[in-house]
């Protein structure tokens, strides 16, 4: 491989890390009005998403562990976002799931992170977001491609 490429990768990766920066950077704010933190935004857009989950399930998806994801749930749960169900079946097994309160509260929560990322991009011209776009799911081929790989 060439130093030219080694260069390139470098100041991909560089971009890239202050690119999430910046989006973790603006979500932060938007979540923080909303009096939530990082991890809570991240535990309830799982859940808008997959709707009722296990927490083992929860916490796998977000890559955090039982404990982490439960004290996180419990600060929620207080806060009327999320509510816990056991199962019928086997009381060990505990669901989560959005409140109709907060959905009826927040409809578009999800909505809110769209039009945030669109705010990001307001500046861009035409052909700056086509080339963005074009860079990014050729990014996204790329890291796909490795993920399915052999070790």
């Amino acid at each position: 491989m060439s130093e030219a490429s080694n260069e390139k990768k470098y100041i991909i990766a560089k971009l890239f890390h202050e690119l999430s920066m910046t989006v973790k950077q603006t979500m932060r704010r938007e979540f923080e009005s909303l009096g939530l933190t990082m991890p809570q935004s991240m535990v309830i857009g799982m859940l808008i998403k997959r709707g009722t989950m296990k927490v083992s399930e929860l916490s796998e998806a977000l890559g955090f562990t039982n404990s982490t994801v439960s004290g996180i749930l419990d600060r929620l749960e207080k806060q009327g976002i999320v509510q816990r169900d056991r199962s019928p079946e086997d009381r060990r097994v505990v669901y989560i799931s959005i409140t109709d309160a907060f959905l009826a509260k927040h409809k578009g929560f999800s909505e809110c992170l769209t039009r945030n990322f669109e705010n990001l991009l307001q500046g861009a011209e035409e052909e700056e977001l086509s080339a963005i776009l074009k860079g990014l799911t050729t990014l996204q081929s790329v890291l796909k491609s490795q993920e399915e790989r052999p070790l």
